[in-house]
């Protein structure tokens, strides 16, 4: 750049072509890029305005001023008409600025740099271009050092522009501001974001920039132990207090977007006085106003445990959740996929007070706004199974799985306790025999904890449960048998399951019974290796055994495992002796049930446990 320092080496090729709003516009562009390519000023001398060009030129300030730039623009275009020179083509560049239009005015510059002009209006014209254009990079998401650079070529050259005339030039007081904070140069940004205040007192973007710098200062000098901490904080919170207030209630995007992003700045500030009562209102003003670009999960990690308001009002991440959805349903009752993360995050806070049927509302408010927030089914079914409905429990599951499996798992992953919740739906399903249902909740599990042994040695057993179901409804009932593809399937999945969970943990007895098991009965596999497995198991389980320090409950459930595995093994060497000892045990406990019922009073004595089923043993 040849003002002031030098211009970033930047694409600034046009990427949008300008929209032209008015029939004049083209003459206006042709006549000033004619302009811009003719000799320099110096050389042909200046054309001074008319008095009545220097008014439309106040008036366009002026409409500038009250944010309708498309209005200014047609009044400076008719100055520009009246006289070419750089005091008049100097406003119609401004107004381009605030259109969006950071491209053309750069290359107008460009032009009107390479015919020779120069001067205060030069520099201050390239000073907001860069403001806005590094400005514009953050809006896209550019998070490049180019950004920083336009920022220092903007507040050098706004510094500039401002010690030349600072009334002339005074709307660059806030973008002086913006910049210098952006390079943390707080006494500049500070200086100037004073004069823009006192320049536009009832500009609310003006008090949200001084209340950003100040709370800048303050955190500076708090880490510092500054004495002039608290009287930065001070002005901070005024200038923030100020901005919310002045913004009211937009209607346009942008502004509801700045008078979110005002009132979050406001709720940090209000945290570091512990004014948690404050905090939780500004933040629920930011929700209300921002919903789609509020980082909800950074204000509840800074409202967790945030003290009861002595006076009473409603403090925390739900009541500010709670408050910013009363203000955003008054204001817009139909509300629209802005406010799903919203319902969505109401929806989370009111699960974790348990409050369920509130939770479910929010969880399916936040989906009827966008459907794609899958994970909501499983904070709803969840919700569910806390009220003991269990059927509704897996419906919701269902939908979730039908609408993102990896949405679910996610969540499963990182429910921590919660899943408490889930593991009850999955014993539920074990006592009314839905396997099935049983192996989906599984199945869920061992891909969000693909290194737990237990989620895979529990999908096993409801898919071998499944299988041994329809084969014994069918002998039962004398009707088919099940459709073996339907069988291989089933009893293919649990050898599978099983097996994951045995590599997992090998020298688990429990696990090598159960996967001997399933090879032993529903498999063509070598006798020798099942029984080399079934004797693995046995001699695990003796050992664990043997230890002097187990406990009670560790070592009956050993105990019964080691009778299960050797009942298996039982029927694996000589089945027709383990089907009569199970018929003996069968008959024996069908006669003990026949005597209590015809002698009730003698059933105080315990009958004696069963010493054979005439099922496999384990799982």
């Amino acid at each position: 750049m040849r003002v002031g320092l030098p211009r970033a080496s930047f694409d600034f090729t046009l990427t949008h072509p300008p929209t032209m709003a008015r029939a004049l516009r083209p003459l206006v562009l042709v006549a000033l890029f004619a302009a811009c390519k003719a000799e320099p000023r110096s050389a042909r001398g200046p054309a001074a305005p008319s008095p009545e060009a220097l008014r439309w030129i106040e008036e366009g300030r002026t409409l500038l001023d009250q944010e309708r730039p498309a209005e200014a623009e047609a009044l400076f275009a008719r100055a520009v008409a009246d006289s070419e020179s750089l005091e008049t083509r100097t406003w119609l560049l401004r107004s381009w600025m605030d259109q969006g239009r950071s491209n053309d005015t750069l290359d107008a510059l460009d032009a009107l740099d390479k015919a020779g002009e120069k001067g205060p209006d030069m520099t201050y014209l390239y000073g907001m271009a860069f403001a806005r254009r590094a400005e514009g990079l953050i809006a896209d998401g550019v998070t490049d050092s180019s950004i920083q650079l336009n920022f220092i070529d903007a507040a050098d050259l706004l510094k500039q522009a401002l010690d030349a005339d600072g009334t002339r030039y005074r709307d660059a007081y806030a973008a002086l501001a913006r910049s210098a904070w952006f390079n943390q140069d707080l006494a500049t940004a500070r200086w100037a974001a004073d004069q823009a205040v006192i320049a536009y007192p009832a500009n609310a973007e003006a008090w949200l920039t001084r209340g950003r710098v100040a709370m800048s200062q303050f955190v500076t000098a708090q880490g510092e132990g500054a004495p002039e901490a608290d009287a930065l904080w001070q002005d901070a919170t005024t200038s923030l207090e100020r901005s919310v207030e002045l913004f009211g209630t937009p209607s346009a995007p942008a502004k509801a977007a700045s008078l979110s992003a005002a009132a979050t700045e406001l709720g940090h500030a209000y945290l570091w006085k512990q004014a948690a009562a404050r905090a939780t209102e500004a933040y629920a003003i930011a929700m209300a106003w921002g919903p789609d670009s509020f980082d909800f999960g950074q204000v509840q990690g800074l409202l967790r445990g945030a003290a009861k308001d002595p006076e009473g009002r409603p403090t925390g991440f739900r009541a500010a959740l709670e408050d910013g959805y009363a203000r955003l349903a008054e204001r817009t009752p139909a509300m629209d996929a802005k406010a799903a993360a919203l319902c969505w995050w109401l929806g989370w806070a009111r699960f974790v007070d348990a409050d369920w049927d509130g939770c479910e509302q929010a969880f399916q408010r936040a989906l009827e706004l966008e459907p794609t927030l899958a994970n909501s089914w499983f904070y709803i079914a969840l919700a569910r199974q806390y009220r003991k409905d269990s059927e509704g429990a897996l419906a919701a599951m269902h939908a979730g799985w039908d609408s993102e499996p990896a949405a679910i798992v996610a969540v499963a992953s990182a429910s921590g306790g919660s899943l408490r919740a889930f593991e009850n739906l999955t014993g539920w399903c074990a006592d009314n025999d839905k396997n099935l249902e049983g192996a989906f909740l599984s199945e869920i599990l061992t891909q969000a904890f693909p290194d737990e042994p237990r989620h895979w040695n529990n999908l096993g057993l409801f898919l071998r449960d499944e299988g041994e179901r329809l084969e014994i409804e069918a002998y039962k009932n004398k009707t088919p048998e099940p459709d073996p593809a339907l069988l291989d399937d089933l009893y293919g999945r649990a050898l599978k399951a099983y097996e994951r969970a045995l590599e997992l943990h090998p020298d688990d007895p429990q696990l090598i019974n159960d996967t001997a098991l399933m090879l032993h009965y529903h498999f063509e596999t070598d006798k020798a290796e099942v029984e080399a497995m079934y004797h693995r198991a046995i001699e695990l389980l003796e050992a664990q055994l043997a230890s002097s320090d187990l406990s009670e409950d560790d070592r009956a459930r050993f105990e019964t495992t080691k009778k299960d595995v050797a009942k298996n093994l039982e029927w694996l060497l000589d089945p027709e002796k383990a089907k009569r000892d199970a018929e003996e045990a069968a008959a024996k406990e069908a006669a003990a049930e026949a005597e209590a019922k015809a002698h009730p009073e003698a059933t105080d004595e315990a009958a004696p446990e069963p010493e054979a089923k005439t099922e496999p043993e384990g799982g």
